[in-house]
């Protein structure tokens, strides 16, 4: 069995913020309704999302946030606005929960309106997420000082079973990240094919939709997909057909992708071998010592 893609040739960042850019309404309705029945997306569009906000860490390196958007709760009018806030996070650290404070902070002293802070976690545990990785505190001498909460979605601890009939291509696109359990992974990818090729959406929506699932439901056979897609009958790959184009041509895109990372690869660790620095290595050919497994 051919060895899965390193996670650390995704792009976790670029796939979220586009999914969420993409889907923000749908995302909201789907994982946190109670939130999204009081929001008005009626004149929502991307001049509301503020890609530029860029915070100094305390290491002193800049920080783009994933996700900032301005949308008007239900009932105001005028200029009036809420921020939602989404930040994605591929392995859990305690550290990790004062940033989210401090963003939360640096936005609301910002705008001076509600912030909206949502963490979606992107590990591989299967177990559900205890309040410890929603919650941050501060105490002392029995007087709490802060007790501040976020809302969270933890994908890989949901069945991915109880999502495949979705009709929120949100929920469809993140159920590439859940708990398979004992379904096969092929047949999975086609059941998801297959919903969102029922759904009203945009070219642009599509397009992300498909690769974030590729990105992160990927077949550990090759042509697995390709084999199922063939014995279709008819009538289902007429049903998913423009989508089942599209993944075509997004696996082509990702092969050129991977071809032209392994030739890096590959002169980098000549570079190596050849006892020419690391600097020089990364400046010439974008590789860094991280991006190899040393032996």
């Amino acid at each position: 069995m051919p060895p899965r893609r390193p996670r650390s040739a995704i792009d976790h960042d670029g796939l979220h913020k586009q999914l969420f850019t993409h889907f923000l309404q749908q995302f909201l309705e789907g994982f946190f309704p109670e939130v999204a029945a009081e929001l008005d997306f009626t004149d929502f569009g991307p001049e509301n999302f503020l890609t530029q906000e860029l915070f100094p860490e305390l290491e002193g390196r800049p920080h783009h946030l994933d996700v900032v958007a301005r949308v008007r709760a239900k009932g105001e009018a005028g200029d009036a606005f809420l921020i939602v806030f989404i930040e994605a996070q591929g392995k859990r650290r305690p550290e990790f929960l004062a940033r989210v404070f401090r963003y939360f902070a640096l936005l609301h002293i910002k705008y001076g309106t509600v912030v909206i802070p949502i963490v979606v976690y992107g590990d591989n545990s299967r177990q559900p997420l205890s309040e410890r990785w929603t919650h941050y505190g501060l105490e002392f001498a029995g007087h709490r000082f802060l007790d501040f909460r976020f809302l969270a979605v933890h994908p890989s601890s949901l069945p991915v079973r109880e999502y495949l009939n979705s009709h929120n291509p949100a929920q469809l696109a993140l159920a590439s990240r859940m708990d398979l359990g004992e379904e096969d992974m092929v047949r999975i990818k086609l059941d998801l094919l297959r919903q969102m090729s029922r759904l009203p959406l945009t070219e642009a929506q599509i397009e992300q939709a498909l690769r974030y699932v590729d990105a992160y439901l990927e077949e550990t056979e090759p042509g697995a997909l390709q084999r199922a897609l063939s014995a279709m009958n008819q009538a289902e790959y007429r049903e998913a057909g423009m989508l089942i184009e599209h993944f075509t041509k997004i696996g082509m895109e990702k092969g050129k992708a991977e071809g032209a990372r392994a030739s890096k690869l590959e002169a980098a660790l000549k570079m190596r071998d050849h006892g020419i620095s690391w600097e020089i290595v990364t400046d010439v050919t974008g590789v860094k010592p991280e991006d190899i497994e040393t032996k």
